[in-house]
């Protein structure tokens, strides 16, 4: 599959970005991590919160190795009462944001997008795999 092919991921971002540029939203850090949860992809638009460069790779990474949204992991961690801490893992959040390349139960990365509130970032993350997901078709 070609989810995480250069090209792919090139022309699916620049699709994001074209979407993203007609909303007249902030700008916004986007972040791919492999399934292991290593940055593959960063992509910092001008202007965007210095802040959001990290906060980007995280909830790539989080979604990647936790194979759920950063949406659906901090519910979790309300649920079950739980702290971030508990899951030793460097760089995991629970900012909404991050959405798993998940296609047929099989976890190629993450994707996270932060700059935006959080649902805007997620609606991007989820614009963005979706695009991804188009190409390798």
């Amino acid at each position: 599959m070609r989810i995480l092919e250069e090209r792919n991921i090139l022309n699916a971002v620049q699709r994001l970005c074209e979407l993203h540029k007609k909303s007249q939203d902030v700008p916004v850090t986007i972040a791919l991590c492999s399934a292991a949860g290593e940055c593959i992809f960063l992509l910092k638009m001008q202007n965007a919160p210095q802040l959001s460069y990290e906060i980007a790779i995280n909830k790539a990474k989080t979604s990647a190795v936790m194979k759920v949204t950063t949406r659906a992991f901090h519910e979790r961690l309300i649920r079950e009462q739980l702290s971030i801490a508990d899951f030793c893992g460097s760089g995991t959040t629970g900012l909404v944001g991050g959405v798993p390349i998940l296609l047929d139960n099989v976890i190629y990365g993450g994707i996270g997008i932060s700059g935006c509130k959080p649902e805007r970032d997620e609606e991007l993350a989820f614009a963005l795999l979706s695009y991804l997901a188009e190409k390798t078709e």
